[in-house]
């Protein structure tokens, strides 16, 4: 048996045969605002047992589970310009994916631009259309890597800056399964300062942070939302 998953809501249409109806949307860096008009939307990953599933509720995994789990591995850079237009630039991964003769990846951002594919490993043809990639002869554990730029850093009334991301999940009818997320934002550190994330550093949700950079690495299970915060450096 193999599961659908979900990392974010958002209808549709598969190219797949009838017979074996495939949809894989991968929504990983929206406004929460964004992600929150559906619920519906499935992906496919490994065989997984359905006994004991999370139904929602958002929960750090102490102990990292199986390190073939799907894995979503993002690079934003904040630029200047950034700063001004709130368009920031992507480099996005997927690794681990399953097995399928064919999978639409559908990138559901608030507004993206440039979307490219830049590197894929077990895929056999990759083909971007609009704010899509319909991948073919996928293998197991594949991986595929996108560019792109997304306007997801908003200018908050008190004059800081907010970097919204998410939410993230691995969604297969009504549960939510293993996941691991991680982010690196580098940003420049003579005009911003980092202030805080949300949510806090704890087990299953490692937070880096030095001049210039913030990162973390999140095993859970459930829908997971987060907000990085900075400060203008003066």
């Amino acid at each position: 048996m193999t599961l659908p998953v979900s990392c974010n809501p958002r209808p549709v249409t598969s190219l797949m045969p009838l017979s074996l109806l495939l949809v894989l949307l991968l929504l990983c860096s929206v406004t929460v605002q964004a992600a929150t008009n559906s619920e519906d939307d499935d992906w496919f990953l490994d065989e997984e047992s359905t006994d004991h599933v999370n139904e929602g509720e958002l929960h750090f995994l102490e102990t990292a589970p199986d390190p073939a789990v799907l894995h979503s591995e993002s690079r934003i850079r904040i630029t200047p310009a950034s700063l001004e237009s709130g368009w920031v630039d992507l480099l996005q991964c997927y690794r681990n994916l399953d097995a399928v003769p064919k999978i639409e990846v559908v990138f559901d951002y608030r507004e993206m631009r440039g979307l490219a594919v830049v590197a894929k490993r077990g895929v056999g043809k990759a083909t971007v259309s609009g704010q899509s990639v319909q991948l073919e002869e996928v293998s197991k554990q594949a991986s595929l890597c996108i560019e792109a730029q997304v306007r997801n850093l908003y200018r908050q009334a008190d004059g800081s800056y907010l970097l919204r991301n998410g939410p993230y999940m691995r969604k297969f009818l009504d549960g939510y399964y293993p996941f691991r997320v991680t982010l690196e934002v580098s940003y420049p550190q003579e005009l911003v300062r980092f202030v805080r994330i949300s949510p806090q550093a704890r087990p299953g949700f490692r937070v880096e942070s030095e001049a210039g950079r913030i990162a973390f690495d999140a095993w859970f299970e459930g829908r997971l939302s987060t907000g990085i915060h900075f400060l203008p450096a003066a």
